[in-house]
């Protein structure tokens, strides 16, 4: 383009930057007299205004757009992991590398009987069944088996229920038909007080009315209940 069409779409230029509210800048005001023909079409019009950092700079596509605030821990963090299933389970969780965190576990804790295997018989009439905490534990289902030979019509019964060092788990004292907490048994969940590791767990149970002759009666307890792990 001559330098004779430059100088008359200068004043155009000049009052469109008027129109605007703004100022001539220093390159439309060159256009009046430029020196070098490339000034008109140079910074002011294809320069850092239009395509410089204003257009495809940070402000585009930098870190407001695509960066944390869109993609980052604020959207598709800790909220998406816990979703998805992110980190170990509560049960695997340790202190240190196989160092399992304080819990605690559902376990049966079987009672031994003292004498004759825990079998009743025409001299057997009373069996202590006990057992030593070896963590701490609390007990929330007695459960009991029985076996009868002969014609042995006698019932099993628990003096005082189960014991928790020196504290009876009952409400009343009394006998305590052990025949009622079976495998089958329904709604019959205790909340027993807990034991400390060391604490004695017993059961003095014995048969009414008493085995003649060749009968017997075997009889075996176990409590279900949490153990500190």
């Amino acid at each position: 383009m001559s330098r004779s069409v430059l100088g008359l779409l200068s004043p155009f230029v000049a009052l469109a930057g008027l129109s605007r509210g703004g100022t001539v800048s220093k390159a439309e005001a060159a256009c009046d007299m430029p020196a070098d023909p490339n000034v008109c079409h140079g910074m002011s019009l294809m320069g850092d205004e239009l395509d410089g950092d204003e257009l495809d700079g940070d402000e585009l596509d930098g870190d407001s757009v695509l960066g944390d605030a869109v993609l980052g821990m604020a959207l598709v963090g800790k909220a998406h992991r816990k979703k998805h299933g992110g980190g170990k389970p509560k049960w695997r969780k340790t202190l240190a590398p196989g160092v399992p965190v304080p819990g605690y576990g559902v376990f049966p804790v079987p009672l031994t009987p003292a004498s004759n295997d825990g079998v009743f018989d025409a001299t057997h009439a009373n069996i202590t069944f006990s057992t030593i905490a070896q963590v701490p534990f609390r007990g929330e289902r007695l459960l009991t088996r029985v076996a009868r030979s002969g014609a042995a019509g006698s019932n099993v019964f628990a003096q005082n229920g189960v014991y928790i060092g020196i504290r009876p788990q009952m409400g009343v004292l009394g006998n305590l038909n052990l025949e009622n907490y079976s495998a089958t048994a329904f709604g019959v969940r205790l909340v027993m007080q807990p034991a400390e590791q060391g604490a004695q767990i017993q059961v003095f149970a014995f048969v009414n009315p008493a085995l003649t002759g060749t009968d017997t009666l075997a009889l075996s307890i176990e409590i279900l209940g949490r153990i500190a792990a």
